[in-house]
Protein backbone atom coordinates (compact mmCIF):
# COMPACT_ATOMS: atom_id res chain seq x y z
CA UNK A 1 0.00 0.00 0.00
CA UNK A 2 1.42 3.65 -0.85
CA UNK A 3 1.58 6.44 1.53
CA UNK A 4 -1.27 7.85 0.06
CA UNK A 5 -3.66 4.88 1.06
CA UNK A 6 -2.16 5.00 4.46
CA UNK A 7 -2.82 8.37 5.32
CA UNK A 8 -6.25 7.57 4.14
CA UNK A 9 -6.86 4.90 5.72
CA UNK A 10 -5.90 6.75 9.29
CA UNK A 11 -8.28 9.66 8.25
CA UNK A 12 -10.54 6.94 7.39
CA UNK A 13 -10.32 4.90 11.32
CA UNK A 14 -11.07 8.25 12.27
CA UNK A 15 -13.86 9.93 10.62
CA UNK A 16 -11.63 12.59 9.45
CA UNK A 17 -12.48 13.27 5.54
CA UNK A 18 -14.25 15.76 5.95
CA UNK A 19 -12.38 17.54 9.09
CA UNK A 20 -10.62 20.92 8.34
CA UNK A 21 -7.16 21.49 8.65
CA UNK A 22 -7.72 22.81 12.00
CA UNK A 23 -9.44 19.68 13.89
CA UNK A 24 -7.08 16.90 12.12
CA UNK A 25 -3.96 18.94 14.54
CA UNK A 26 -5.90 18.85 17.40
CA UNK A 27 -2.29 17.58 19.58
CA UNK A 28 -4.18 15.45 22.22
CA UNK A 29 -6.43 13.72 19.41
CA UNK A 30 -5.90 10.23 18.69
CA UNK A 31 -6.23 11.13 15.26
CA UNK A 32 -3.11 13.38 15.37
CA UNK A 33 -0.69 10.74 17.37
CA UNK A 34 -1.58 8.47 14.62
CA UNK A 35 -0.66 10.98 11.94
CA UNK A 36 2.32 12.20 13.96
CA UNK A 37 3.34 8.39 14.52
CA UNK A 38 2.71 7.49 11.08
CA UNK A 39 4.84 10.31 9.10
CA UNK A 40 7.39 9.92 11.90
CA UNK A 41 8.35 6.13 11.71
CA UNK A 42 7.98 6.18 7.89
CA UNK A 43 10.76 8.59 8.21
CA UNK A 44 9.30 11.44 6.58
CA UNK A 45 8.75 13.56 9.11
CA UNK A 46 12.59 15.15 9.81
CA UNK A 47 13.71 14.77 13.22
CA UNK A 48 13.94 18.49 13.72
CA UNK A 49 10.84 18.94 13.21
CA UNK A 50 9.02 16.31 14.84
CA UNK A 51 11.12 17.63 18.01
CA UNK A 52 10.18 21.14 17.14
CA UNK A 53 13.31 22.35 16.94
CA UNK A 54 12.42 23.64 12.95
CA UNK A 55 11.15 26.60 12.06
CA UNK A 56 8.13 24.42 11.24
CA UNK A 57 6.45 22.61 13.98
CA UNK A 58 4.86 19.12 14.04
CA UNK A 59 1.30 20.09 13.13
CA UNK A 60 1.82 22.89 10.70
CA UNK A 61 4.17 19.77 8.63
CA UNK A 62 0.94 17.04 8.85
CA UNK A 63 -1.12 19.56 7.15
CA UNK A 64 1.33 20.35 4.73
CA UNK A 65 2.22 17.08 3.86
CA UNK A 66 -1.75 15.96 3.89
CA UNK A 67 -2.11 18.78 1.12
CA UNK A 68 0.93 17.56 -0.68
CA UNK A 69 -0.50 14.38 -0.68
CA UNK A 70 -3.81 15.64 -2.33
CA UNK A 71 -5.73 14.98 1.18
CA UNK A 72 -6.91 18.70 1.53
CA UNK A 73 -10.37 19.22 3.39
CA UNK A 74 -12.58 21.60 1.65
CA UNK A 75 -15.44 20.21 -0.34
CA UNK A 76 -14.45 20.31 -4.31
CA UNK A 77 -11.17 18.78 -2.98
CA UNK A 78 -12.97 15.94 -0.95
CA UNK A 79 -15.60 15.26 -4.19
CA UNK A 80 -12.53 14.52 -5.90
CA UNK A 81 -10.76 12.46 -3.45
CA UNK A 82 -13.73 10.39 -3.04
CA UNK A 83 -14.16 9.74 -6.90
CA UNK A 84 -10.35 8.78 -6.97
CA UNK A 85 -10.36 6.41 -4.30
CA UNK A 86 -13.80 4.91 -5.93
CA UNK A 87 -12.04 4.62 -9.42
CA UNK A 88 -8.86 3.52 -7.94
CA UNK A 89 -10.72 0.71 -6.10
CA UNK A 90 -12.72 -0.06 -9.00
CA UNK A 91 -9.57 -0.51 -10.99
CA UNK A 92 -8.06 -3.04 -8.51
CA UNK A 93 -5.24 -0.72 -7.10
CA UNK A 94 -6.72 -0.98 -3.40
CA UNK A 95 -7.30 -3.72 -1.18
CA UNK A 96 -9.69 -3.88 1.65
Amino acid sequence: MNEYDEVKNILIKHDALDKEDEDLVDLDSPLYNELYSYFLNSGEMPYDVAKARADVMPDEWIVDKLNELGLSFNEEAQHEINEDYAQRKSDGQIEE
